[in-house]
């Protein structure tokens, strides 16, 4: 059976994704179909739930609820049938899906009706087992797969042997007006730190925006802030760790023990979720992202440059594309799980004179609006939809 419409106008996309919490998958979902409603193309989500769904509902975007974000075998074959029967039923002409456990439910369905699919390898590239690389091969089998940065695309050459010509690079992308300095006032940036707890506004802010996980680098932050000990600056500075604590309990807690056993209590907060990241980042001083494992993208760098912020962030992955080093840098960066070459990084940046700082954060703006703008990713990802749907 073959679905499709002769018309190239008013194509109906269905992005997929496991779920709507706040991400950076979950964040391009929302970008891309934002970026949809000006074109003539009509955009739906389906997902199983998740906060960011307020925000589609706000952009009238239809958004279909089912559980789609399980990984055991027997729901995802049943999701074949059902989802074949939803594609029908909304009459969808392009899919695009973001992740593993959907795909093998969407791509079957989808050959089985003659749609087109694309695929966005967004995590990490991974055969650690044969069972992994199995399981992560489906993000090839559709008409064609976007990676989120050159690093991503050489593992999957590497791993799959799919040809890099094959594979469209789509870098993620941040809109720079959102993060803009203007945008926000001296009261709004108060009024958030004291909702952190920290009420001298000298204090100079060390931030962590990251999932509460230990390869996002908590434990090497800690290990450098207690080698600060000895500088003057030290009272001055304050460490804090944003992200969403939901599922991260026991981790958690060893992070306040290891915190409380080094007496940096008063030194290094975990201060939650945090909603508004551009005004965060804006309270903030330098934003740090020390990830012990190679970021597939990672957009706490990207954010922090559009936001004109200095970012320290590990020396692997996608961060050696979206930070630039030398005479023209736009940040600093280390190796990972290095706490001494840390501490001694945020040791330079505290002692660096203003100008040099400025001259950083400028670049680091510019970088972002030249290499890494939501409009370029938004209109590259429109060229492969394009591009299969003419085909």
């Amino acid at each position: 059976m073959s679905y499709s419409y002769t018309s190239h106008k008013n194509k109906r996309i269905l992005q997929i994704i496991p779920s709507m919490e706040i991400g950076g998958a979950e964040r391009t979902v929302l970008e891309i179909t934002a970026f949809l409603k000006n074109t003539n193309y009509t955009s739906l989500v389906l997902t199983s739930g998740g906060k960011l769904i307020k925000e589609l509902e706000k952009l009238n975007i239809e958004v279909v609820k089912h559980p789609i974000d399980k990984k055991n075998p027997f729901l995802i074959i049943k999701n074949i049938i059902e989802l074949k029967k939803l594609f029908i039923e909304k009459k969808i002409d392009l899919i695009h899906v973001r992740s593993r456990a959907p795909a093998w439910s969407a791509i079957f369905a989808a050959r089985s009706l003659k749609i087109p699919i694309v695929t966005t390898w967004h995590g990490h590239v991974s055969n650690s087992s044969w069972f992994k690389k199995k399981y992560n091969s489906i993000m090839h089998k559709g008409n064609a797969l976007i990676a989120n940065s050159n690093y991503t695309a050489e593992n999957i050459n590497k791993i799959y042997k799919i040809d890099k010509e094959k594979i469209d690079i789509i870098p993620r992308g941040v809109n720079t007006d959102n993060f803009k300095a203007s945008n926000f006032s001296d009261e709004e940036k108060i009024n958030i730190k004291n909702e952190w707890k920290v009420f001298d506004q000298n204090k100079i802010i060390l931030l962590l925006p990251a999932r509460l996980t230990r390869w996002k680098g908590h434990e090497v932050v800690i290990k450098a802030i207690d080698l600060l000990k000895k500088e003057e600056f030290f009272k001055n500075i304050i460490c804090l760790f944003a992200g969403n604590q939901k599922g991260s309990e026991r981790y958690i807690q060893n992070l306040k023990e290891t915190i409380a056993s080094l007496s940096l209590d008063d030194k290094i907060k975990l201060i939650g979720q945090v909603e508004n990241m551009p005004l965060a980042y804006q309270a903030s001083n330098i934003i740090l992202s020390p990830s012990i494992q190679p970021e597939p993208f990672g957009r706490i760098p990207i954010e922090a440059q559009a936001s004109g912020k200095i970012i320290i962030s590990s020396n692997a992955g996608a961060v050696k594309e979206t930070i630039k080093s030398g005479q023209d840098s736009t940040g600093f960066k280390i190796k990972p799980n290095n706490s001494e070459e840390l501490a001694h990084q945020i040791k330079l940046v505290i002692k660096m004179k203003d100008e040099d700082l400025q001259e950083i954060k400028e670049r680091a703006i510019l970088n972002v609006k030249n290499n890494f703008s939501l409009e370029t990713m938004c209109k590259k990802t429109l060229e492969v939809y394009n591009r299969l749907l003419i085909s």
